[in-house]
């Protein structure tokens, strides 16, 4: 995610907001969270951030995964789905980081 060519880049800025959370404890030792999610995504013209050049929100579901391993509660996977973007979400990231295939 730190890609920069994702998050990564010096010119995006977003912001990343859950809610609904259910949590799943499928066994002793594996724990599933579900949320909402809506993440906000700002492609600024230069390092200056003054100017938005595009900006692109996506909505969705994710899904993490949890695993306890030694005693210890570790992140064990992420699933994400978007259900619909709003703006040129497509337009906000370079290459091709974020895009379906």
């Amino acid at each position: 995610m730190s890609d920069p060519l994702f998050l990564g880049d010096e010119l995006i800025s977003s912001q990343h907001l859950i809610g609904a959370t259910k949590w799943e404890k499928v066994s002793g030792e594996e724990i599933v969270s579900h949320h909402q999610s809506r993440a906000a995504h700002q492609r600024f013209e230069d390092v200056r951030r003054k100017e938005v050049a595009v900006k692109g929100h996506g909505h969705g579901t994710v899904t993490t995964f949890y695993k306890k391993i030694e005693g210890q509660w570790k992140w064990a996977g992420i699933k994400t789905k978007v259900i619909w973007n709003e703006f040129d979400f497509e337009h906000v990231f370079r290459g091709t980081a974020g895009k379906e295939e």
